[in-house]
């Protein structure tokens, strides 16, 4: 009787220990199908825990919470470290173990090798030609070793692209919920400059001109129909640089004075090479930043142009385009381009809500300014 009962209890156990290790074994197996913004049809595990970010740190940071720094297994380093220091300085302040996470290099510096040694379960990079190009050649030794990568796309710089990259974002980290509600908050946030400026005529769109600061001595590029080009247009302007060929040009000193812009902005990030620069983004210093700013009123030439007479001259963090938070670079130029519309707007406490309610760090320094 004792051997039948000892009998019976261990097999009963061997059927629950079966039974368990088969939904262990299943759920292992469960995976999800999700269609990237380059059009790829992509199979991943269900329950992502090793994760690779070669770009879009900040958006990869809002999505997954806290939980971000534990799924981290390898980053590319050059995205924030020198770069845009003050990002790097900003995180690793919150997350100090972000600068031992392996680094995996950077767009065409990109290793294949170091990638599939630390052994993600996806690899979350960006659509752009040089981070694409990093990794395109590489999907099947990629997927050989059971990894897949994920493109996203912040760079058309819409509405809908924003949405679609931060919701498949959140739908490969489990975090769809955040993800519908950063889509909701950004596309509320863009409304208020696209709806403002939707019936605006052309002889209403004041000359803009835009350029990244290196100091006074040195032009710095501007931008034809693309990026900062693209988004004067977007917030009510007409960019003086419009048609000019390729993306990020270089335009002659001469040409700006013979437009005579009704709006200078600059677009700033901190710089090793420079000294003189606009200085903004995270722990920025508002009193430096302006006195740089004032310093460009002086270049030759500059004097007689009206945004200079009129003190409409403002400058804005580089890094407020192309991102989740970039309605607030738009905002900003919106606000400049034109004030009667915008007058009860307030792009920087629009992005520290932003940041309070998704970022793991908070808005500090000082990210938009004019003289005005």
């Amino acid at each position: 009787m004792k051997k039948t009962l000892s009998l019976l209890l261990a097999v009963m156990m061997l059927m629950t220990v079966t039974v368990m290790l088969g939904q262990s074994l299943a759920f292992a197996d469960e995976t999800i199908e999700v269609t990237d913004m380059k059009g790829r049809t992509v199979t991943l595990p269900a329950d992502i825990r090793r994760v690779i970010v070669t770009f879009n740190m900040e958006e990869y940071f809002a999505v997954a919470g806290d939980e971000g720094i534990n799924k981290l297994v390898g980053w590319s380093h050059k995205y924030w470290e020198g770069r845009r220091q003050d990002a790097y300085d900003a995180f690793t302040a919150v997350y100090p173990q972000l600068a031992d996470i392996p680094d995996v290099g950077y767009n065409a510096d990109i290793s294949i090798e170091a990638i599939i040694s630390l052994q993600p379960d996806v690899v979350l990079a960006s659509s752009t030609g040089a981070n694409y190009n990093a990794l395109e050649p590489a999907f099947d030794n990629l997927r050989a070793a059971g990894i897949e990568c994920v493109f996203f796309d912040f760079h058309k710089q819409t509405v809908e692209t924003h949405c679609q990259s931060i919701q498949l974002l959140g739908r490969i980290l489990g975090q769809e919920e955040r993800a519908n509600e950063i889509a909701e908050f950004y596309t509320e946030q863009m409304a208020v400059v696209t709806d403002r400026l939707a019936d605006l005529a052309d002889e209403a769109r004041p000359r803009v001109y835009m350029e990244f600061s290196m100091g006074p001595g040195q032009f710095g590029n501007t931008w034809s129909e693309q990026m900062w080009g693209a988004l004067i247009r977007t917030c009510g302007g007409t960019n003086i640089a419009a048609g000019m060929e390729g993306a990020s040009v270089d335009i002659a000193p001469e040409q700006v004075i013979s437009s005579n812009p009704e709006v200078i902005i600059f677009t700033c990030s901190p710089r090793n090479d420079v000294s003189d620069n606009v200085v903004l983004g995270y722990g920025a210093d508002e009193a430096l930043a302006r006195e740089h700013l004032e310093a460009y009123k002086g270049r030759e030439g500059w004097a007689d142009l009206d945004a200079v007479k009129n003190n409409r001259m403002g400058a804005l963090y580089h890094d407020l385009s192309r991102h989740i938070f970039d309605f607030a670079g738009a905002q900003f130029l919106a606000s400049q381009i034109q004030p009667e519309l915008f007058a009860d707007m307030d792009p920087e406490a629009n992005l520290a809500e932003f940041f309070h309610r998704f970022m793991p760090v908070e808005l500090d320094g000082i990210w938009t300014f004019s003289l005005s």
